[in-house]
Formats: C-alpha cells, structure tokens, sequence
C-alpha cells in the first residue's frame, strides 16, 4: 500500500531527499512533520530573563556536546549540529515577538517564546491570528524548569538583621511581606515578627526607621507575574491599584508593571538588573528568581560573621497565621555562596483554588500559581516555552526550524544522564515534578511542521 502511495506522489512532483528518507527510514517522522534528528536548523529562541542562566549557561550549549541521545552534538540523527541561541528580552518581550501586543509576528526569526506569564486566552488567540487556520489549536505552553522567587534584602547604612529562627538575616510572614510591597509597611522598624529587627553594625549608627525602597523591574516581566499572583493569595482585595487586585496586576501591559505607591527600577531590563540595583541601593528590597540573586554575589554571607547587611530573606510556609510560623529558604542549602537547587520540591501548583495541572500543553495555563502552605518554600513558579504543533500554518516558519525545536526540547526536558533535567541539577533552578515532566515531553513530541 505504501508503495501505491509513493507511485502516485511521485508522478505528481519529485520528492525532496528528505521526505524520501523519511518514507522509507523506520522510525522517522514524514518530512512534512518533522526533519530527522539533528538536521534542522540554527535557531533563536527570545523571552523570559528567569531563564537566561539556564538557557545560555548549561541546556544551549550542552545541546551540542551532551551524548545523550536526545542532543545533537555530530553523532545522533543526521549527524548535523545545529546550534541554539537564547536572547534574554523578558517574558512580555518574547511574547510580542510572536505578535502579542499588536507587535510584529516574528516566528522566522523566533523559534520558540520564553515565558513565565503563560499567554492568556487573549493573548493566545492574538498569536494564532497570524496562522492560516488561526481556528486550529496549534499553541502550545510547555513547562521547562521550576524556580523560586526569592527576596533579595540590601538594609540602610551601618545595619546588620537578626531575627529568633535566623540570627543574622530577617525573616518574612505572608502577611509582612504583601504589606511591604503594597505599601501599607514603608519602614523597617514596622517588621517586628519573630524577632525581627535592625542592628547597629560594627558600633555604627543603623536607621532602624529608615524608609523601605522596593525596586521593581523596568519591563514586562513573567519574574513579576509569578510574584504578584502570590501576592494575591495572600490578599484578594481589588483596590491594590485603582480596582484591580494583586493577581490583575499580574500580566499584560500595562499591568504587570503597576505598582502601589513609589518603587524604583532598574535602568535596564531584566531579573539581573533588578538584583544589582537591590545590591546598589541601601535600604531596599526586590524580587527575582534565586538563580539571578545568587549569581550577583552581594547576598551571600559575608566572611567574618557579624551579621550580613545583604540577603535574601527566609518566608512562611505554613500559611497566613501570625503565629506559630514557619519558614523556609530559596534555596535548598539555605543561606550559602554556593549554588544549588530552587527549595520548590514537592509544590503543589494550582489555579489559586484547587490543584490545577492542566492536563495538555494545548491548554491554557496561565491561573497556574502555588499556595500559602507548602512543605518547603511556597513563592515557587513555573517557566515555559512556547512552540506551535504546526508551524508550517505560521509565515516564514521552516521545516528546520520546527525540526530543532523539538529536538532541543526534548533534550532540556530529557531526565536521563547528560540530558537537559540532570543537567540542570545545582543551578538555582529545579526540574519538573513527574507530574508535568510526561505532560511536558508530549507536548515536546508534538511540535512539528
């Protein structure tokens, strides 16, 4: 049958070399799909700075030395070696590449879109406006990495913190910390819990009722979108800025850049920015994943004790009580110069209500947030890639294209020695749980031409 099939094409138009391997290789996918392992070509991908360490520093490059057999570095597949570059613009910026926004669609030159503010139903079908069957479900959100959002601390002058479950460093309750980021707590003498307070360093005078600078981050930003939908489960009110709530204010513009009150940011975008103007501006406090505060090396201990003038604070776990708190670290080593793992194990992700997996990477999800109470650290988020299930419905897309996207992510998600998910291991981020790690490798399966 299949040779009657072949005939009939051929006399029609001459096959190109690689939809004839594809007919007759066992094991291979029909060209139209997908190209054969390792014969796509360079790509770009764009978006979410919470990735860039883990893009640029450990799944780009390993994509073309790793030997798994998910990668492609000259032995696998065809044998080819094409290469992945990861441009860190922001998780609004990289949705704007594939046309959010009223933005130019730039899929040619945009492989695959980085986020941690999973695109909406608007947002979604903005994008698949620009396909040529735009009411084909073709977008898909495919988790990667989970992280953990940590809140980097700089105190004012001549001050060292101390606090009874974490001498040297302060301690955050639920309660405290949405307060200080929607203004209702603006100096440091007002954090008082568990014995928080301010300590005059080194016989120096310390301002204990200095005024709390929060920097916040210049751009759009799936980092602030991730935070603020904790923040909203901490507090549903819908007056945080004019009527809108915390989880609101999360995403799409201008929103997730609003903020109560006066904050400060960064000359330049990205969680990197944010965390050096944290480490340059006294008195202040931010937020961006853990990989990117330990990476600027102003927060961790000092040498020599005497408590630490820069850190990232510990936050409640066990709820919004004021009482009987307690709390964890970031960081799966705690408070330490050395990188590790995101403290985000056993996270139970939800729609703010009830657990909330979807179960298709074809589906929306962009309600997905965690809880109060969780058995390590609760500001916990995930990352995603964006990738279409036909690409060749999308202008200026290719075969090659779509053909080391999907390599190269199932390589990043690929749990076996050398792949993506072990690699990933001591780099301030974490792996999937099982739970999303199947959900996620289909999805992968499922970007094609």
């Amino acid at each position: 049958m299949t040779s009657v099939v072949v005939r009939r094409l051929a006399s029609a138009c001459a096959l190109s070399a690689a939809a004839a391997v594809a007919l007759v290789a066992p094991g291979v996918a029909n060209a139209s799909l997908l190209g054969q392992q390792c014969s796509g070509a360079n790509i770009v991908g764009r978006g979410s700075s919470l990735q860039k360490l883990a893009q640029q520093e450990v799944w780009n490059p390993d994509f073309n030395t790793s030997a798994n057999l998910k990668a492609c570095n000259g032995t696998q597949g065809s044998l080819g070696i094409p290469t992945v570059t990861y441009e860190s613009t922001g998780s609004g910026a990289g949705l704007e590449a594939w046309g959010v926004n009223g933005h130019a669609f730039e899929a040619e030159k945009v492989a695959y879109v980085g986020t941690d503010a999973p695109p909406n139903a608007a947002q979604r079908a903005e994008i698949q406006s620009h396909s040529s069957k735009p009411t084909l479900n073709t977008l898909q959100t495919i988790p990667v990495l989970q992280t953990a959002i940590a809140i980097p601390i700089n105190l004012p002058a001549h001050c060292s913190a101390t606090s009874t479950p974490t001498p040297g460093r302060l301690v955050l309750d639920n309660v405290t910390l949405e307060k200080i980021w929607r203004g209702a707590i603006t100096k440091w003498s007002e954090i008082t819990e568990n014995g928080d307070k301010l300590l005059n360093k080194e016989s120096l005078t310390c301002n204990k009722s200095a005024a709390i600078t929060r920097v916040v981050r210049l751009d759009e930003s799936g980092t602030t979108a991730i935070f603020k939908k904790y923040l909203g489960l901490i507090n549903s009110e819908k007056n945080i800025v004019g009527e809108m709530g915390w989880t609101e204010l999360s995403t799409g513009k201008p929103f997730n850049q609003e903020w109560p009150g006066t904050v400060v940011r960064p000359e330049t975008k990205g969680g990197q920015a944010l965390v050096a103007k944290v480490a340059e501006t006294e008195s202040s406090i931010g937020y961006a994943d853990l990989a990117d505060v330990r990476h600027n090396g102003s927060f961790a201990p000092t040498l020599g004790g005497g408590g630490h003038k820069r850190f990232w604070a510990k936050v409640q776990n066990n709820g919004l009580a004021q009482e009987g708190e307690t709390y964890a670290d970031p960081a799966t080593n705690g408070d330490s110069a050395t990188v590790a793992n995101a403290n985000c194990s056993s996270t139970e992700y939800t729609n703010g209500e009830v657990p909330f997996p979807p179960a298709s990477t074809l589906e929306l999800w962009n309600e997905v947030t965690t809880n109060t109470k969780e058995p390590h650290y609760t500001i916990c988020g995930l990352t995603y890639d964006l990738t279409f299930t036909e690409y060749s419905k999308y202008p200026g897309t290719t075969l090659g294209e779509a053909t080391t996207t999907n390599n190269f992510l199932l390589f990043a998600l690929n749990g076996a020695e050398g792949g993506g998910a072990q690699l990933i291991k001591g780099h301030d981020y974490l792996g999937l749980p099982s739970s999303l790690t199947s959900i996620a490798s289909k999805g992968a399966s499922k970007t094609r031409f």
